[in-house]
């Protein structure tokens, strides 16, 4: 794998740590991981948009599995899936295969052998919550932007700006339990622009499983 450059803009996309291995002859990382929230999130507050966006990215973040499914288009359109089962166990399936990260260990799968690689603790940790964990209301500005539909399910939308964003910040779509079902952003990898969106479903399903390769 090529060297790999920080871009703490990304922090606030979860699919960013599957970007920085899928893509990562573009330089790109992300940035130190940050603590799981560990205090059950209260219920999310309909007319209080920061408070609701937080609460559902610390809902998220509490989740024991999840299906995400990211495509993004910019220099070049990348399409995959990524799988969680708590407490550390992630599935990359891409057009080059299925790859698997459990713990620290990324287990690079390739012409048919199976290579293990040794990656930084807690790497793709801090992706579990979409928003930094400390970040704080008085942090974001938040637009509520209406409800629509995401998948036949009706949502409240959003557009979250943050310090750590690019300054159109990002769309977010947050379902009736609270949880977040689509993120959108825009950004730039070494000078393209690019915008990915992520569908989040199959929340807390017992039937996800990650087996080491």
């Amino acid at each position: 794998m090529a060297p790999a450059r920080s871009i703490p803009a990304m922090r606030l996309l979860p699919a960013v740590a599957v970007l920085s291995l899928l893509l990562s002859a573009c330089g790109q990382a992300p940035a130190p991981a940050a603590p799981a929230a560990t205090a059950p999130p209260p219920a999310p507050v309909a007319n209080d948009p920061a408070k609701a966006v937080l609460d559902a990215s610390q809902r998220f973040g509490q989740l024991r599995s999840f299906h995400a499914t990211l495509h993004m288009q910019g220099p070049r359109t990348l399409q995959a899936t990524m799988e969680f089962v708590a407490p550390d166990r992630y599935r990359l399936q891409t057009d080059d295969g299925v790859q698997t990260i459990i713990g620290d260990t990324f287990f690079l799968q390739r012409a048919g052998e199976v290579r293990q690689v040794p990656v930084p603790p807690g790497l793709l940790a801090q992706w579990r919550s979409p928003l930094p964990a400390d970040a704080t209301a008085a942090d974001l500005q938040v637009e509520a932007l209406g409800e629509e539909r995401v998948d036949g399910q009706l949502a409240r939308r959003y557009r979250v700006r943050h310090a750590s964003a690019a300054p159109d910040g990002m769309l977010y779509w947050i379902n009736a339990a609270g949880l977040p079902v689509r993120i959108e952003r825009q950004g730039q990898t070494q000078g393209n622009a690019f915008t990915a969106t992520v569908d989040y479903t199959r929340f807390d399903d017992p039937a996800l499983h990650i087996e080491v390769p």
